[in-house]
């Protein structure tokens, strides 16, 4: 398939072009909930740069509001994936052998993507990364940086002095076949039809369609070169999809993507009602991710990676790997690898305040609104600049001691505040706190998967 995508829309104004009387009939057919041909498909994406926004805007609400059938979200994804530059990762790898695991130390058991649609506190990827490597997977991810509320696994990765994300395609694929990990920031070379509809979608209030979410995702996984791609799809308060039957939906699609592109596609429905783990801001997440690894904690971000990596891998050797110190090694290997030195990452995000707050009675922890607790966060690191950008403070962050279904005593910590700004510390630990509601009745813990697909 030979798909090309055009820059040219930077160059044109949307406005002056004409109205394209071909995208005119695909207008109609969707208006009238008609399905596409995949040829009609191919020929949009190879074709958005002499599409006008408002026709394209046009398309997207018909799609909204009259879907895509599985077929034609399959095609979309595949054409926008191949819009733009699509990574071929070597395979010339000696192949895992499970009855002796440690025959070849770069052995390959398949090439792994992980996509998470994104939470509080999510930080799955510090962690899964390095576990799967260990166990003789490549690991190639690229990721973004903040969104809203939720932190992004740049940012978090950047809190580490001297860490780079943005490295070249030839030190990416040599890093994978090296140390079985590589993560960069998103480039705009992979899936360019994806971010022209999507800038539009934001436009045009078509943002939660749930086949152009799904195409979106899958476009760049498939970009990303990956024959494995597991799904973290959140549901809850901090997630931004709040309903579980829209989750199950979404999940269901971009498996079917997967597997209907001969990807092997998992997919975990996660509860995001609550931040997850126990830190919510960049350098604090880093260091919890780490003091899993070093077996220090054991959480429900702890249980999540397990449960995402035991979709393609046996739990017991999952546990071993944490257990052993083989998943330690091979973050600290991987950060290296990518310029970070993590000795320094904790004397380079010392807080200048932090505020403690704690409990005033004998009483359960009923809920923790995880978007109250993002936005507070997100506010209180990433101040906007004059030019739309932010200046991020990678100190700022919260440590939830007590969770839900916890018991708490006069006296006993609930969370931790911390950053450079006291005014702005004090008024995050208040927004905080009421994000707290608490019981005099014992509350259960609450489920944290809601289903695999």
């Amino acid at each position: 398939m030979n798909i090309i995508f055009s820059d040219k829309t930077k160059k044109l104004k949307s406005e002056n072009l004409p109205a394209n009387p071909e995208m005119l009939k695909l207008i109609e057919a969707k208006r009238l909930g008609k399905a596409h041909l995949n040829s009609e498909i191919i020929w949009l994406v190879n074709n958005l740069d002499s599409i006008p926004d408002y026709q394209l805007s046009a398309w997207l609400m018909a799609v909204c509001l009259n879907g895509l059938t599985d077929s034609e979200t399959v095609e979309l994804s595949r054409a926008m994936a191949y819009s733009g530059h699509v990574l071929t990762l070597k395979r010339h790898l000696p192949e895992y052998d499970p009855n002796n695991p440690n025959a070849n130390p770069v052995s390959n058991r398949g090439f792994v993507d992980k996509h998470s649609t994104g939470g509080v506190g999510d930080k799955v990827t510090l962690i899964l990364t390095p576990v799967l490597a260990a166990l003789g997977f490549k690991v190639s991810k690229f990721s973004g940086r903040s969104l809203g509320h939720t932190g992004g696994t740049i940012d978090k990765l950047e809190s580490i002095p001297g860490f780079k994300t943005d490295i070249g395609m030839k030190k990416f694929e040599k890093q994978i076949e090296e140390i079985g990990i590589a993560l960069g920031a998103q480039s705009a070379e992979f899936a360019p039809a994806d971010k022209r509809l999507y800038s539009l979608r934001d436009l045009s209030g078509t943002v939660e369609s749930i086949p152009l979410i799904a195409s979106s995702i899958m476009s760049k996984k498939i970009a990303g070169g990956a024959d494995i791609i597991l799904l973290d799809v959140k549901v809850g308060s901090g997630a931004f999809m709040k309903d579980l039957r829209y989750a199950k939906h979404l999940a269901k699609l971009m498996v079917k993507i997967g597997e209907n592109l001969n990807l092997k596609t998992r997919a975990v429905i996660s509860n995001m009602d609550q931040p997850l783990g126990h830190a919510v801001g960049n350098s604090l997440e880093v260091i919890e991710a780490i003091e899993i690894l070093e077996g220090k904690i054991r959480n429900d971000l702890c249980d999540l990676v397990i449960e995402l990596a035991s979709t393609i891998a046996n739990s017991i050797e999952i546990e071993d790997a944490i257990r052993s110190g083989k998943a330690l090694a091979k973050f600290t290997e991987w950060i290296e690898a990518q310029g970070g030195n993590l000795d320094k990452l904790r004397d380079a995000n010392k807080p200048e305040h932090i505020i403690e707050c704690r409990s005033e009675g004998d009483l359960w922890i009923k809920n923790i609104d995880a978007l109250t607790v993002g936005k507070a966060v997100h506010e209180l690191g990433y101040k906007p600049k004059s030019d739309g950008s932010y200046k991020v403070d990678n100190t700022a962050g919260a440590w939830l001691k007590a969770r839900v279904g916890d018991q708490v005593k006069p006296g006993d910590l609930l969370f931790t505040v911390q950053g450079h700004h006291p005014e702005s510390v004090e008024l995050a630990k208040e927004r905080i706190f009421s994000a707290y509601s608490f019981s005099e009745a014992k509350c259960k813990k609450p489920k944290l998967i809601f289903k695999k697909i």
